[in-house]
């Protein structure tokens, strides 16, 4: 059990000047501690001062949580690191402090791993440093070892740690931004235009593109929060077949805004606790699915307005999330020393 006092000081770990999802949930969950009473820090690492000026993105300066570089390392404080971050839960000077590991995704563990296993390669630490135990690589029998506590963010964590016998305090995922969660119909705003994730959607989607010219695309790439929102509220479909490491924002964001949804099966997106829609509505990626996936994009612009019904539940869910959150936040993180 994680032991909490109102002396406790919360660390929140984040890459400095880095703008995604999980640095965005980071700090949600900052704001939401403050806001429950607690006293809290964001703890940026790989900070580069000669190019930034601050370690804050501009993305997050809203949250105006306060940062340090120092870190109280008492048996009373707790620190939040995320799952890509979990090689620094053995470094000396966090040696005291409660640890927890965030999963934000499972598949960017494995990434972050891999590139650990082959920096150890290159540049291999020290016998002393590794005798000690104060250079680890973060593999789940190294981290199932450590004495560390473990929050899952999406079902597809919770399925990960359950099947890797890791237990957890509770279960975690972030909410969109304001501006997404008005709870007004943006239905008679729509346009036959089909929107997607640009980056994240490449060679197959390129191939359902390139056989239906007569369908407006309109990619998502280098926009502003509000740029995508815009994009969003004027499309009629948002298309993912992007690789889904852990609860994405992007389908999140267009359900909101009353986009009908066509999602492949990818990561987090194989789970419909995560990824909540109609089996019409979700995709294998395969080849042979390509000629049906047509058909249902097609079906949501000619019949929008009855098949965007088939979404209001999911929209319906998406704008409790913020109150989820922040009880979420006041039951595993309730004070229970004095």
């Amino acid at each position: 059990m994680i032991k909490i006092s109102n002396n406790s000081i919360f660390y929140i770990v984040c890459p400095a000047n880095y703008a995604s999802g999980g640095p965005e949930d980071l700090h949600q969950m900052a704001l939401a501690l403050m806001q429950s009473g607690k006293k809290v820090f964001m703890h940026y690492l790989n900070y580069d001062a000669e190019k930034n000026s601050s370690p804050i993105h501009k993305e997050y300066e809203h949250y105006q949580i306060p940062y340090t570089f120092s870190i109280e390392n008492s048996r009373q404080n707790i620190m939040i690191f995320p799952e890509t971050f979990s090689i620094f839960i053995w470094e000396k000077k966090y040696s005291k402090i409660q640890k927890i590991i965030w999963w934000l995704s499972v598949s960017n563990f494995f990434t972050s791993l891999k590139a650990w296993e082959e920096n150890f390669k290159e540049n291999p630490p020290k016998l002393k440093h590794r005798l000690l135990g104060r250079i680890k690589l973060p593999t789940i029998k190294n981290i199932k070892k450590a004495k560390i506590h473990h929050l899952a963010h999406s079902y597809f964590s919770v399925d990960f740690l359950q099947k890797n016998k890791i237990e957890t305090i509770g279960k975690i995922s972030g909410y969109m931004e304001d501006m997404f969660l008005t709870g007004k119909s943006y239905v008679s705003q729509k346009k036959d235009i089909v929107t997607y994730n640009a980056v994240k959607n490449k060679d197959f989607l390129d191939k359902i593109r390139n056989l239906t010219p007569e369908i407006n695309w309109l990619p998502m790439i280098n926009m502003t929060l509000d740029e995508v929102a815009d994009c969003m509220i004027s499309a009629k479909v948002y298309v993912d077949f992007g690789h889904h490491p852990g609860r994405e924002k992007m389908p999140r964001e267009a359900c909101l805004l009353d986009c009908c949804l066509i999602i492949g099966k990818e990561g987090s997106a194989f789970f419909k606790q995560d990824v909540p829609i109609k089996d019409e509505y979700h995709f294998d990626k395969t080849e042979e699915n390509i000629p049906l996936i047509i058909e249902k994009i097609k079906d949501c612009i000619a019949n929008y307005d009855s098949k965007i019904k088939d979404f209001a539940d999911y929209k319906h869910d998406l704008l409790q999330e913020k109150i989820i959150f922040q009880k979420k936040i006041n039951e595993i993180f309730a004070i229970n020393e004095i």
